[in-house]
């Protein structure tokens, strides 16, 4: 056994084995072009698909992190989504703290609460948000989504809100809105802000029920004057996250909760995430699917050659190199066809560089948080994946067949014409 497994590691680093498994594709042209068409398109196909669908995912995430959430969120232990008033963090000294942090670049306090947004023609359950004018660009994209107006600045008693919000108080930039609210003494109680400019955000949320005020207007108005709901953090390298939220936890010290992006919207983690287990499961449904049509134009090669076969064998070629010829000859075949399958995938991408406008569904995938120009990407898995499923799919095609070329009896096939 272990001889023959030598013989077949010898044969397969040999010039003259994928000289002769050439050999025996070239002699049926045809036959070989349609298998390496059939492997290029279905590969080609699949990875511009892939990359339009982790387009879509990828931009829902960074439409998430960059409108709103920030890479990493600092809230305080026991902050509720449903009571964002309940628990705060004193502004002043958590700014401090990670001004000086290596692994951030931007740190944006916030005050998050409900208010009842009142225009003289209509009434609207909101929630607000007040931001730090100066700090919250570092985070989020907030202040480059006005498209009315102007973003907030040293006028006080300003006010963003969305198209549609807009919409629904029947109101626009200069008109004024009355924010009723409950502050943290329980008592009721509300303020006139006016409109300085209206959003157009990416997702509906944003754009029909959020009015973004400054922070010292958004303190005063729920009375908690040097308090904040939380800290949105942008970090260096958004593909390692643990480093800037070990750093923040421990500048912080006890008493807060640093969480990633992908805590603050584990739906849309868990898409990614199964986004990319699925591709090995679909790359594999594919190349198993190919690994017949493989296995049959080897079968096909090996029978029309039973005579030259048994010949080989006849002389005293060794069993195990006529495997290795045989798999040579499905090895060329498939990583020929992914060859042509990457050249025709990422050319695809490289020709959809500039995105699908999907403009007229606009309203519908604001909904979902969906962009509106799908943009292809393409990530390293796109080149792994199919390269380790290809070379288990030209290992398995091929043994049927050479389990047929060396049970060939050199006498039966010297026989044949």
């Amino acid at each position: 056994m272990a001889r023959a497994l030598a013989q077949f590691a010898g044969s397969l680093v040999r010039a003259s084995t994928w000289r002769l498994a050439l050999r025996g594709l070239g002699r049926q042209p045809r036959r070989s072009a349609v298998v390496l068409a059939a492997v290029a398109i279905g590969l080609g196909s699949l990875l511009l698909a892939m990359a339009l669908q982790y387009g879509l995912v990828g931009q829902m995430a960074e439409t998430a992190i960059r409108s709103e959430i920030g890479d990493l969120q600092v809230h305080a232990s026991a902050w509720k989504d449903s009571a964002p008033l309940a628990e705060r963090m004193p502004e002043a000294p958590s700014l401090a703290a990670l001004d000086g942090a290596q692994t951030l670049i931007g740190v944006a306090p916030r005050l998050r609460g409900e208010a009842l947004a009142q225009s003289p023609r209509a009434s609207v359950g909101v929630r607000v948000i007040g931001v730090d004018p100066a700090r919250e660009p570092s985070v989020t994209t907030l202040a480059s989504l006005v498209q009315e107006g102007a973003w907030l600045g040293v006028q006080p008693r300003r006010a963003l809100v969305g198209g549609g919000l807009a919409r629904r108080l029947r109101t626009g930039v200069g008109d004024k809105i009355v924010l009723a609210v409950q502050d943290v003494r329980g008592d009721l109680t509300g303020e006139a802000f006016r409109i300085g400019g209206v959003l157009n955000p990416p997702t509906r949320e944003l754009d029909e029920s959020v009015v973004v005020l400054s922070l010292p207007d958004a303190q005063r108005l729920y009375g908690v004057a040097g308090e904040i709901s939380e800290l949105a953090l942008a970090a260096r390298d958004r593909a390692a996250l643990e480093a800037p939220r070990a750093e923040a936890a421990a500048a912080l010290g006890v008493g807060v909760r640093v969480e990633t992006w992908r805590e603050r919207e584990p739906l849309l983690s868990m898409m990614i995430e199964l986004f990319d287990q699925m591709g090995w499961v679909i790359y594999a449904a594919i190349f198993v699917a190919m690994a017949f049509g493989i296995a049959n134009v080897l079968l096909m090669s090996v029978l029309e050659r039973t005579r030259e076969i048994g010949i080989l064998l006849a002389i005293g070629m060794p069993p195990a190199r006529m495997v290795a010829i045989v798999i040579a000859e499905s090895a060329v075949l498939v990583m020929v066809g992914v060859a042509l399958g990457f050249a025709l995938g990422f050319g695809g991408i490289y020709a959809l560089r500039d995105g699908i406008d999907l403009g007229v569904f606009g309203d519908g995938l604001r909904a979902y948080g969906m962009p509106t120009k799908l943009m292809p990407i393409a990530r390293s898995g796109d080149v792994t994946a199919p390269l380790v499923v290809a070379g288990v799919t030209a290992l398995i095609a091929s043994l049927w067949p050479a389990l047929r070329a060396v049970r060939t009896r050199p006498a039966e096939a010297l026989r044949r014409a």
